[in-house]
């Protein structure tokens, strides 16, 4: 039986100053309770890989930063930063080719800044408060902040005393549309560049403590346990058995008779040396989406394309859209993207990327993020405010380099256009279009 303890494990740095040691991880440990109605393919205390959950498509989740500073303004994270963090979830739960987290196994799990609040505005993903209470950790600060928990995964950062971060529910506790569930970060561990606080610091903190969000225990929970890994332990096979936590960065840890997982992100290794999720831990995150968090992600229906996004209204009337028709086969290359309700007159080009966020472009932004592809030749915006592009899938960038795409993939689309007489985000923009081809 696991017990309710809190995991109290202290992280020992020497590049770190003993004033900001801190625990790895404050999340609870699972208790021994099981709720009702659960699938036991990803339970509370069970687990089962299923076909069905293997990354046949992409699963994109909108996130909301939310950045408790004290009054002092203390605990101040940019946008960059908070960006640079949402890159380094991207590049650990899909593997990205290049990316420190390339060795793992991909996901096809994808994260993005909010583009649109609870209300449907236009958003940032990015909220700021200053509160001397809030900033440590105290309080219900979450009734104030939260956005709807069953549909945006809430982050907030502060400096919470006890660790570098947690998450106060698991999702087979029934956390979805709670306002308790969040994950909390230590606000000097976020993004990928070192802090003062924190000189090993690489972002690590977060792809920890949203695998937990996604139903993942430390791969060291209840030690050795027994041989039935699906039913002991972290209740996966593919990670071996481990009696304790990994601190620092060692050699070859050994325990349970078998090599300890120590590169695994739900162990409590220092972050350079943390780079991979396994298969099974894979099959059980998305068996967590679909089952016990299935309104907090999208996905684009294989072979067509779904609207996303929020443009604002602009100087020639009502706020512009973005639309397909023809065929999303790459083996028929004849999807032509249609702009509606532009700017008449004014020069426009049509973007597109990997995935969705909040770029600043122009007066306005780009609901799309990481690598950005423009689509030439620009050109002018028609009478009524319309544009077009027939895409040719086989000819750059849509068709070699990092830009390619194929069978199964998801793409993401804006039209961008001048307006002379407007300006503040979103106002030059229109919406996005998610595109997932087919073969």
């Amino acid at each position: 039986m696991r017990s309710l303890l809190a995991v109290g494990f202290v992280l020992t740095l020497s590049a770190v100053p003993a004033s900001a040691q801190r625990q790895r991880c404050g999340t609870v440990e699972p208790g021994s309770w099981v709720t009702t109605s659960q699938p036991s393919d990803c339970g509370y205390l069970t687990n089962s890989p299923q076909p069905r959950y293997e990354p046949s498509c992409d699963y994109d989740i909108q996130v909301v930063f939310h950045v408790i500073q004290n009054n002092s303004g203390v605990g101040f994270l940019s946008a960059a930063t908070i960006q640079d963090q949402i890159d380094v979830l991207n590049e650990d739960f899909n593997a990205l080719p290049g990316s420190p987290g390339a060795p793992g196994a991909e996901a096809r799990i994808r994260f993005h800044l909010a583009t649109v609040d609870p209300d449907g505005n236009p958003t940032t993903g990015i909220t700021y408060s200053n509160n001397n209470n809030w900033f440590q950790d105290n309080g219900n600060y979450w009734s104030s902040l939260a956005w709807d928990t069953s549909r945006y995964l809430n982050i907030y950062t502060n400096a919470v005393p006890c660790c570098y971060g947690y998450i106060s529910l698991w999702a087979a506790q029934g956390a979805a549309g709670d306002p308790r569930d969040r994950v909390v970060l230590w606000w000097e561990a976020v993004g990928k560049q070192p802090t003062a606080g924190w000189p090993l610091n690489m972002g690590r903190t977060a792809t920890h403590e949203v695998g937990h969000y996604l139903g993942l225990y430390h791969t060291f929970d209840s030690g050795c346990g027994t041989s039935a890994c699906y039913d002991t332990g972290d209740l996966i096979c593919d990670t071996n058995r481990q009696a304790n936590p990994t601190t620092g960065c060692p050699g070859n840890p050994t325990s349970c008779g078998s090599p300890d997982p120590y590169h695994n992100y739900m162990d409590y290794t220092d972050d350079p040396c943390l780079w991979e999720f396994t298969p099974e831990q894979v099959n059980r995150m998305r068996c967590t989406l679909e089952n016990w968090r299935p309104n907090l992600y999208t996905t684009c229906e294989p072979g067509w394309a779904t609207s996303y996004c929020v443009s604002n209204p602009n100087s020639g009337g009502s706020a512009a859209t973005i639309s397909a028709t023809g065929s999303p086969s790459i083996a028929a290359n004849g999807l032509l993207l249609q702009a509606q309700g532009a700017t008449p007159g004014t020069m426009g080009l049509f973007f597109y990327g990997l995935g969705q966020g909040q770029t600043p472009f122009g007066d306005g932004f780009l609901c799309i993020s990481g690598s950005i592809y423009r689509l030439p030749p620009p050109g002018t915006t028609g009478g009524g405010g319309e544009a077009q592009k027939l895409l040719d899938l086989s000819q750059p960038p849509l068709g070699s380099g990092s830009g390619v795409v194929t069978s199964g993939s998801s793409a993401y689309f804006q039209y961008w256009f001048r307006d002379p007489m407007g300006g503040g985000a979103g106002f030059n923009l229109s919406d996005g279009l998610c595109v997932t081809f087919a073969p």
